[in-house]
């Protein structure tokens, strides 16, 4: 009986190795993959020491090395910074446009501030406020603030957004007849809608 349960542990060693392999393999450099769900960077292949850098579901970076259960991903094209990722939070991307969100900590795109997109098909009809937040004249924080809208209102979008230096996108929106600016945070949009405008500001370095 000592015998049976040794053999079987063994197997069952070889198998969970060779799954892990075989998840790792998938991918190869040059591949794009999607984030499954939000993922934290580490500093190298098999360690078990997160970083601070967090990039949110449905992000895109380019495969540059695999090794065991990590992957190391491109996360932003211009600077060429690189990181390391586990395998099971990948996979593979429809699209081979790098487009790295972060949810908090690293540095994976870079915006230019003040830059003004239009997008009527993504920004159409109206978006709920989730919070209270400020109405401003401009797509930033340098002026200040022409009132506050209260949690729970709806604002009709007109199409247009932008990305501050903060990397923090705006919504220019509708309230009594005049055009204003709110900060996305502060509202329902959906996180499909967010990496899309997202990936339009990149588009424009």
């Amino acid at each position: 009986m000592k015998k049976l349960i040794s053999m079987l542990l063994v197997l069952s060693v070889v198998l969970a190795l060779a799954g892990s392999a075989l998840a790792a393999c998938d991918f190869e450099k040059g591949q794009y993959v999607e984030f499954k769900r939000e993922s934290a960077a580490y500093n190298a292949a098999k360690s078990s020491k997160k970083t601070n850098n967090v990039v949110l579901k449905g992000s895109i970076a380019e495969v540059r090395c695999v090794k065991g259960d990590y992957v190391k991903l491109r996360v932003n094209r211009v600077s060429n910074i690189e990181k390391w990722f586990k395998a099971c939070d990948l996979k593979v991307a429809d699209t081979d446009i790098i487009l790295v969100v972060w949810a908090k900590g690293g540095k994976g795109m870079s915006f230019k501030a003040g830059k003004i997109l239009t997008d009527k098909k993504a920004l159409h009809g109206t978006v709920k406020v989730t919070g209270h937040t400020n109405l401003r004249k401009t797509p930033s924080l340098h002026l200040k603030s022409q009132g506050v809208v209260e949690k729970g209102k709806c604002l009709k979008l007109t199409g247009r957004f932008a990305a501050d230096d903060r990397k923090v996108i705006w919504l220019e929106v509708k309230d009594k007849c005049q055009k204003y600016w709110i900060s996305q945070p502060f509202t329902n949009l959906s996180d499909d809608t967010v990496l899309l405008l997202y990936a339009q500001v990149y588009a424009m370095e």
